[in-house]
C-alpha cells in the first residue's frame, strides 16, 4: 500500500475556502461540487488548526529540534545539555530525536483526509470550507504554510462580504457593531496579505461578485484551471438565492 494514499489521492490536488461567518461560503462550497470530480465538505470545526499545531511543534520545539539537530553532530560538538544524555532511555526526552516532522506532517494529514475529508472514489479536487482560521490570528500564517506545503497542489480561495450585511445576520447581530467590524477587518487583512504573498495558489473573493452572476464566478474557474458550465452555475445561484 502506497504510503499517505488518501493524502494523495485527488489527482488535481486541494482547494480550501477560507472565510468568516455569514460570508455565503456555501453558496462557494456549492458553487466548487458542481464542478466535475469536485468534493469540497463544509467545516470540520478548524480541525486542520490543532493538526498544524502539533506539526509546528514537532518541527519547532526546541527540545524536538535540539534533538534532530544534534544527532547529525559528532558527539564533541553537540549542546552540552544533550551530550551525555541524547540517544539514552534516561533522556527526559527520549526518542524525540527520532520523530521526523516531515512524515509526521504528512500521516497526520492522510489521516485527516482519511477520516474527515472521506473523498469518494471519483474525486479529483478534495477541501472544504471553513470560518475560523482567522480567530488564531498570530498562527494563520503558519496554518495555511503548513496545509500548502503538506497538502498537493493546494490552493486557497478567501471570502469576504460587504460588512453592514454580515453584521445583520445570525449571532453577529447580536453582538456589537464596532467589535463585529473589527473582526471581520482583522479577517480580511490576513486573507489580504496572504493572497498577495501566494498569487499562485491563493484568489480573494467577494460574494457580491459571486451573487452577481457566471461572469464574476468564470474567473474563480480560471484560477483554478476548469472550465466553467454556465448551465451548473446558474442552477447552483438559482438555488442558492431561493435558499
Amino acid at each position: 500500500m502506497p504510503a499517505y494514499r488518501h493524502l494523495y489521492a485527488p489527482q488535481g490536488g486541494y482547494v480550501f475556502v477560507v472565510t468568516y461567518g455569514r460570508s455565503g461560503s456555501t453558496l462557494t462550497q456549492n458553487l466548487l461540487n458542481a464542478i466535475p470530480g469536485y468534493a469540497i465538505r463544509g467545516e470540520n470545526a478548524n480541525l486542520t488548526h490543532l493538526f498544524a499545531n502539533a506539526i509546528h511543534l514537532v518541527r519547532e520545539h526546541e527540545m524536538f529540534r535540539w534533538r534532530r539537530e544534534d544527532l547529525e553532530k559528532p558527539r564533541d560538538e553537540r549542546r552540552p545539555y544533550l551530550k551525555p544524555i541524547l540517544g539514552k532511555p534516561w533522556d527526559p526526552w527520549a526518542g524525540a530525536e527520532k520523530v521526523d516532522p516531515d512524515q509526521f506532517s504528512l500521516a497526520l494529514m492522510d489521516l485527516f483526509v482519511r477520516q474527515v475529508l472521506r473523498p469518494p472514489k471519483d474525486c479529483r479536487v478534495s477541501g472544504f470550507k471553513e470560518i475560523r482560521f482567522h480567530e488564531d490570528a498570530a498562527f494563520f500564517r503558519d496554518h495555511l504554510d503548513i496545509m500548502r506545503t503538506v497538502f498537493p497542489k493546494a490552493r486557497f480561495l478567501f471570502q469576504r462580504r460587504n460588512h453592514e450585511a454580515v453584521a445583520k445576520s445570525s449571532w453577529w447581530a447580536k453582538q456589537p457593531r464596532e467589535k463585529v467590524f473589527a473582526q471581520l477587518r482583522q479577517a480580511e487583512q490576513l486573507f489580504l496579505a496572504y493572497a498577495a504573498a501566494h498569487p499562485d495558489c491563493a484568489m480573494m473573493l467577494d460574494y457580491e461578485g459571486l451573487v452577481s452572476g457566471p461572469d464574476y464566478i468564470r474567473g474563480m474557474h480560471d484560477f483554478l484551471g476548469e472550465p466553467m458550465d454556465r448551465q451548473a452555475v446558474e442552477a447552483v445561484l438559482a438555488r442558492s438565492l431561493r435558499h
